[in-house]
């Protein structure tokens, strides 16, 4: 099991849909609880953020590569799609 990197931006649409996201998947896929997730706010942190290869909010890395950067318009069906495809991927890696 890996860990996932998830860079936020406080007050972000796209974000709070995200985490709504992963606390749906954590309800359904009791499993996604074990994967340690490191959720790392650019405003609070922008030192670490500059540090990765991504524009948009959220964006989620899994062993220093991106696995998924929200785009502008994706809805909530969307990105509960990629948080649970990238989940799955950190879950099933060894």
């Amino acid at each position: 099991m890996k860990t996932v990197k998830a860079f936020l931006l406080t007050g972000c649409p796209y974000c709070r849909n995200g985490l709504k996201a992963y606390e749906q998947l954590c309800t359904e896929h009791p499993e996604y609880k074990d994967i340690p997730v490191e959720w790392i706010r650019e405003d609070e942190y922008p030192d670490v953020a500059d540090r990765y290869d991504y524009y948009h909010v959220p964006s989620l890395f899994v062993d220093e590569e991106k696995l998924y950067e929200c785009e502008p318009g994706q809805d909530y069906d969307q990105i509960y799609e990629n948080f649970d495809r990238v989940l799955n991927a950190a879950m099933t890696q060894a």
